[in-house]
Formats: structure tokens, C-alpha cells, sequence
């Protein structure tokens, strides 16, 4: 049986006392000195020592597509907002999602751009422009069909979609219509969602056989018209689960019309959802975000780092999205990456530690951890990236083996309460490792210096 602690402490003093007897008068206190110096080193140190981490660069995961958010807020962005947003001036998204309107009637008045068919606010696609002249992807996603196609009658007020060929005929013509509108006004359209949560009854309900079926039709008519590029997404239920697409995939002649499957994280963990006929679809998270009273903190900051983190790396998405890029001005819950004044949150910065250094085209690798950190790590044609997150206090001299992908020294980029994706002196590389003290509280990404997005 292994001694008790103090005894041990006692039969120590005892040794020490008997070798420096002449320089202490007391036991007592040379008992209580050993013993007070011993607990300091053990209770007040601040920082904490962790394993080594391996990037195994050659084991490679999925693809990155790109982080992104939505232009949802009625709001047109200034040339600086929109520089932080989708350059690297600032976090860098690289998609933008924007809701199509099936018509002028169903937008609020003076709002929309007008059109014969499907429509977009002026503000959106004034952002939309923005982003796409900026290098990001641009992608549509339907509010709800028109009224008449719909069991309430109305646009707005929820029901379920009511199918057959001919409202699936005239909806793939409103949807193409769009990805038209948009090429008029010189934005590319990259994908088009055929519904925004079609689990819920506050927009239009579908059935997992209606969105089986129109795909053939919305395919054909993006085809007819020209645009067989865009990819076909489904289906964006509010919860992170797939029962509303499995029913297309099942089917080998549907599923291969199909370019993205989409869902959102408003409720479920982080899985890996599977699919029949999986070929060249990818899988995003397309929105996620909370209504509770606006924190611009680290911690909020760290709550959807940590969710990148395991949406990328269990669920193993190809992209992922926060909601809203900003704020109504009567608004102000965690809904958009600002505050109501545009004053931007840490999950903004948070967010730039992915999308910032984490390139399109990029591929996830493994990493060999057994600490208490978060860690992921990506590499591409133009460089690499290491992503920590650090919800503890800080962690000294943390080890990284790295091979020669990193170069001969990492650049640190920290958010934490003080910082604000702020870069730091490099890191040197040596023996192919390198070591940094991680901050409390704190996501910090170490690049290879940024360079031009992969082709």
C-alpha cells in the first residue's frame, strides 16, 4: 500500500533536517516551509502542462467547401463590412446565402428588385454583389413557394406545399428564374435550395416523396435554361437529421441530380449523417445561431468554435454557416455576427480562425490528441493550418509535431477576450515541431503565411 501523502512530507522534513540542521532552529518551521513551497508549485501554477499533438497530414478526411452566412437582415453593408466579411482585412467567408422570393407580391413593398417572377431584396443582392465581387460563392435557398401552392394560400403564413406536376412545373420555373435574375445582375449562382426547413410549419411543410419528386423537374428546367452547373440542394430541416432526403437518395437516378445535402443545428449533436448513392454530393450545415440576449463575449466566441470544431470533425461537413451576417436594428439576440449597431462579436473573429486560414478546396487531416485542447488541421495547395480551441486556463510550451508541411515557422492568430483574431510573432519550426504556451479561453490557428485561394 503506497504511503500516505503527508507521511511522506514528514520522512522528508525528517532527511532535510538531519543534512541542514545548523541553518534551522526550529523542525516545525522547516516541516511547514517544505510543505508550503511544495503545495504552491502544485495549486498556484497558470499554467498546465499537456501531451505532445501529431498532425498526421497524410491521413486525409473530407473537403472543405468554404464557411459562410447568410445576408438576412435587411440591411445593405458598407464597402468596409463587407471587406471584413469576405477578405482577408477580415474573417474571410467565402459563401453567402441569400432567400429567394417567389414573386413581388409575397416581399414586403419597395423592398425586393423587380421581377416577373422570382425576386431578392435590393439589399441582399446589393451584399450579394459585394460578396461575389470579393471572391465568394453565392447561394439561393426558397423562403416558402407562393400562396397558391401552398394549403394556408398564403406565402407567409406556414401550410404544406401541395404537389403535382403542375406546381412542381411552375416552382422549378420560379427557381430557375432566379439563378436568371441574379445572372442579369452579375452575381453567379452556386446552388439552389429547393426549401428552408421544410420540417416546419412556420414556412412550408414537405414530405420526403414531394421533394423526391420535383428534383427530376427543377433539374430539367436548370438544365433547359442554362444552367446545369448550379447544384441542386435538399433539404435544410431546422434539426440536425436527414429524414426528409433520404427518400430522394435512396433512389440511384435522383440521388445523382443531387449536389449538396443540407441541414441545420439548431437541434441535435454533431453526427455523421449517412446517405445511399453517395458520390460526389457534399454535406453542409447551412445555419445555426441563438435567440438569447446578444453576447458579443469569448464566450460565445468559444460556444461556436467548439461547434465548427465538431460539426468538421464528427459530422465531417464540407462547409459550415452561421445565420445572419448582421442585425435588424430592433433586434438584438446572438441571431447575426454584429450587434444591432454592427459592433461584431468574438464569434465573428471565432468563425475568421476557421474561415480565415481554412482555404476552399482545402482537405481536413487527422490529428493524434490526447489533451484537453480542440484541435483540427488542414492543408492545401497553398498552405496549412492548425485550429485550437482552449476552454480552460492557459497551457505552457504545448507541443506540435508538424513535418515539414508547415515550413520553417507557423504564424499564431488568437481571439480571446483581449484579441481579436490578432496575429502574433511567428513560431519557429524545429526538428519538426514547435512549441506555444495556448491562452486561457482562447481559439488560436497557426498558418503557413496566407496566400491566393487554391484554384
Amino acid at each position: 500500500m503506497a504511503r500516505p501523502f503527508f507521511a511522506l512530507i514528514n520522512a522528508g522534513c525528517e532527511f532535510v533536517l538531519n543534512a541542514v540542521a545548523s541553518a534551522f532552529s526550529s523542525s516545525l518551521v522547516r516541516c511547514s516551509l517544505l510543505l508550503s513551497l511544495y503545495l504552491a508549485s502544485v495549486f498556484t501554477s497558470p499554467v498546465r502542462p499537456y501531451g505532445h499533438i501529431i498532425v498526421n497530414w497524410s491521413s486525409l478526411e473530407q473537403t472543405i467547401d468554404g464557411f459562410g452566412a447568410e445576408a438576412a437582415s435587411d440591411i445593405k453593408l458598407s464597402p468596409a463590412m463587407m471587406d471584413f466579411f469576405y477578405t482577408d482585412a477580415g474573417i474571410h467567408l467565402s459563401l453567402l446565402r441569400v432567400e429567394i422570393y417567389p414573386d413581388l407580391a409575397d416581399c414586403e413593398s419597395g423592398h425586393c428588385v423587380p421581377s416577373e417572377k422570382a425576386t431578392i431584396l435590393k439589399n441582399a443582392l446589393a451584399n450579394a454583389k459585394a460578396a461575389a465581387s470579393r471572391g465568394a460563392l453565392v447561394w439561393g435557398t426558397e423562403g416558402s413557394p407562393p400562396g397558391y401552392m401552398k394549403s394556408s394560400g398564403s406565402w407567409g403564413k406556414g401550410g404544406s406545399f401541395l404537389g403535382g406536376a403542375t406546381n412542381f412545373a411552375q416552382y422549378a420555373d420560379i427557381q430557375a428564374s432566379f439563378v436568371s435574375l441574379m445572372a442579369a445582375n452579375g452575381v453567379p449562382v452556386y446552388a439552389v435550395s429547393v426549401q428552408n426547413e421544410p420540417d416546419l410549419h412556420t414556412s412550408c411543410t414537405w414530405t420526403a416523396r414531394q421533394i423526391h419528386d420535383y428534383i427530376p423537374y427543377l433539374y430539367a428546367t436548370l438544365s433547359g435554361a442554362g444552367y446545369s452547373s448550379v447544384k441542386i440542394m435538399i433539404e435544410e430541416q431546422s434539426g440536425w437529421n436527414n429524414t426528409l432526403s433520404t427518400t430522394a437518395m435512396n433512389d440511384p437516378a435522383i440521388a445523382a441530380k443531387v449536389g449538396i445535402l443540407a441541414e441545420h443545428a439548431y437541434v441535435g449533436k454533431p453526427s455523421r449523417l449517412l446517405w445511399s448513392n453517395m458520390t460526389t454530393q457534399h454535406v453542409w450545415q447551412t445555419e445555426v445561431s441563438d435567440l438569447n440576449p446578444y453576447d458579443g463575449s469569448i464566450t460565445s466566441g468559444l460556444k461556436y468554435a467548439t461547434e465548427i470544431h465538431n460539426w468538421l470533425t464528427t459530422a465531417m461537413v464540407n462547409s459550415w454557416h452561421y445565420f445572419d451576417l448582421a442585425l435588424f436594428n430592433d433586434v438584438n439576440d446572438n441571431e447575426g455576427l454584429t450587434d444591432n449597431a454592427l459592433n461584431v462579436a468574438k464569434r465573428a473573429y471565432a468563425i475568421g480562425n476557421f474561415a480565415k486560414f481554412v482555404r476552399s478546396g482545402w482537405t481536413r487531416v487527422d490529428v493524434t490528441n490526447a489533451t484537453g485542447l480542440l484541435v483540427s488541421a488542414y492543408r492545401g495547395r497553398s498552405g496549412a493550418a492548425i485550429v485550437v480551441i482552449n476552454h480552460g486556463s492557459a497551457v505552457n510550451n504545448q507541443m506540435f509535431s508538424v513535418g515539414t508541411t508547415m515550413g520553417s515557422s507557423v504564424i499564431p492568430w488568437i481571439t480571446s477576450s483581449t484579441l481579436n483574431l490578432s496575429s502574433q510573432t511567428p513560431v519557429i519550426v524545429s526538428s519538426r515541431a514547435f512549441t506555444y504556451t495556448i491562452p486561457a479561453k482562447s481559439i488560436v490557428t497557426f498558418s503557413t503565411p496566407l496566400q491566393p485561394l487554391d484554384p
